[in-house]
């Protein structure tokens, strides 16, 4: 029986799976959610592995909600497994990056960091067969070690990115000594960057060996896990597979399933806004740009501002998300709403991203550059303008314009940075401009758009029978499941 400090859900017929295999996201939205899509696919593949998502109370919620009805057929029994979240001073509930204040979200970062403790007291309770973790709880690998499990990362972000940063960390402080990076010695272009566009931790000083991130490399661990198809990146697969890992699987991407059913695509990683389908259902077909900047993104008052006067000005329909609860509706120009009325609409909060973007009325998508958005968006087939804000997203628009060609930039004309205080307000005028040449039916984006639908059927393809994603990942199971019946951590 599982202890007051954690606990047990959806348990029942807890002992039907021959293997079981712990899955441990970090805390945010976009890790837990393309986890549990593994865990799904896990479960949906071999019927003898029986995954148990591991988090703390709090990030239950965008686990339960996206089971949906799948869990409780018992068709896909994917368990709910919790353990204490850090205490640290945050109300109770709010453990997630992203879904409260920006403030809030640098504490939750703080207290992943002080996490082992109480995975560690769960693992060696329950000692599973298996144990696959975020990248960004490295301590895993040496407790699984220490249990003589086998133990896999997996990557929420593509290989494309990873490459590119494990390669700035390596040059570290003295990237600061100049005004541009430039990375060489790997697959394609020659990649260079402005310094203000890249993420503010590859400026940290020995940030790989901080005690906190300390641990074996990753090719001492048994695989690892990338959210990504060799059809998106396949130069850069190729490059991970040989200098990063001592097996890599590119099963992705997670959230293209042929087992999610409607109801699970829309209830995917909470309850969303469904109104917006419907509004969406009155719009002529490629008439629409998707405007959402993911859930950890928060824009100042002004720049909302200017957004909003710029797809006003733009002339095109929009459906834009947002969700920085930092915000009030201050930024909003007066009587805006009434008139965008007929062709435009505003979410707050969680909307159905995966429904949205499948919707025969969006032509394309306005986005930050996050890897699930990425991924979501060139399965769809959609062409994406990019308006990169932190993290690795800048690397990631890279990927997009520079290399594949499905993307173009909405903005060149001004100083971009992921500090948002260096970084430059975009006007609406540009803004305008952008979305209005972008959604030109003959423009001169018109190659992108070509693009963009020639590599959803690609990345679509890798997930039905047969493709490439679809077979890493029968490898995996079948590398993991060897693995668990040996006894073995390679």
């Amino acid at each position: 029986m599982a202890s007051s400090n954690d606990t047990l859900i959806n348990s029942n017929n807890v002992n039907m799976k021959k293997w079981r295999v712990f899955v441990i996201p970090y805390f945010a939205r976009g890790h837990l959610i393309p986890m549990k899509d593994f865990a799904d696919l896990l479960s949906a593949n071999h019927p003898d592995i029986e995954p148990t998502m591991v988090v703390t109370p709090g990030n239950t919620k965008f686990i339960t909600s996206s089971l949906g009805k799948s869990n409780r057929s018992m068709q896909y029994p994917v368990q709910i497994l919790t353990y204490p979240f850090p205490l640290i001073g945050l109300k109770p509930d709010v453990e997630t990056v992203g879904i409260g204040k920006s403030t809030e979200s640098s504490a939750i970062d703080k207290a992943a960091h002080m996490a082992r403790p109480g995975q560690e007291q769960i693992l060696q309770k329950y000692k599973p067969d298996a144990v696959i973790t975020d990248v960004m709880f490295p301590w895993i690998a040496a407790i699984a070690a220490d249990l003589g499990i086998p133990c896999l990362f997996f990557a929420s972000t593509g290989a494309f990115p990873i490459l590119i940063i494990r390669s700035l960390l390596k040059m570290g402080v003295y990237l600061g000594l100049h005004d541009h990076a430039t990375v060489s010695g790997l697959p394609g272009p020659e990649i260079r960057m402005p310094v203000l566009e890249l993420p503010t931790f590859v400026f940290e000083d020995n940030y790989m060996q901080k005690p906190e991130r300390a641990t074996k490399s990753w090719t001492d661990v048994f695989g690892f896990v990338v959210n990504t198809c060799r059809g998106l990146e396949l130069e850069y697969c190729n490059e991970f597979e040989k200098t990063q890992a001592s097996q890599a699987y590119f099963v992705g991407p997670v959230s293209v399933s042929c087992s999610m059913n409607q109801h699970d695509v829309i209830e995917r990683g909470g309850e969303g806004e469904t109104n917006c389908l419907r509004w969406l259902d009155n719009k002529e077909e490629q008439s629409v740009i998707f405007v959402s900047f993911g859930s950890q993104c928060y824009f100042k008052s002004a720049q909302l501002h200017e957004l909003a006067m710029g797809l006003e000005e733009s002339g095109q329909n929009f459906l834009w998300v947002i969700r920085g609860v930092d915000q009030s509706d201050e930024w909003m120009p007066e009587g805006w709403e009434e008139r965008i009325a007929d062709r435009g609409l505003v979410v707050r909060g969680w909307a159905p991203q995966l429904a949205i973007l499948a919707h025969a009325a969006i032509r394309a998508f306005l986005t930050h550059c996050g890897w699930n958005s990425i991924l979501e968006g060139t399965a769809a087939g959609v062409p994406m303008l990019t308006w990169p804000l932190a993290f690795e997203q800048f690397i990631n628009e890279k990927l997009l314009v520079d290399v594949v060609g499905c993307a173009a930039r909405l903005w060149e004309g001004g100083k971009r940075s992921t500090r948002e205080t260096e970084s430059e307000l975009v006007p609406r005028t540009e803004i305008a401009h952008a979305v209005s040449r972008f959604m030109e039916p003959e423009g001169e984006n018109s190659s992108v758009h070509c693009k963009a639908r020639e590599l959803g059927v690609v990345i679509r393809s890798a997930m039905a029978e047969g493709g490439s994603s679809t077979s890493d990942l029968s490898r995996l199971i079948s590398d993991l499941i060897n693995a668990m019946q040996s006894k073995t951590c390679q």
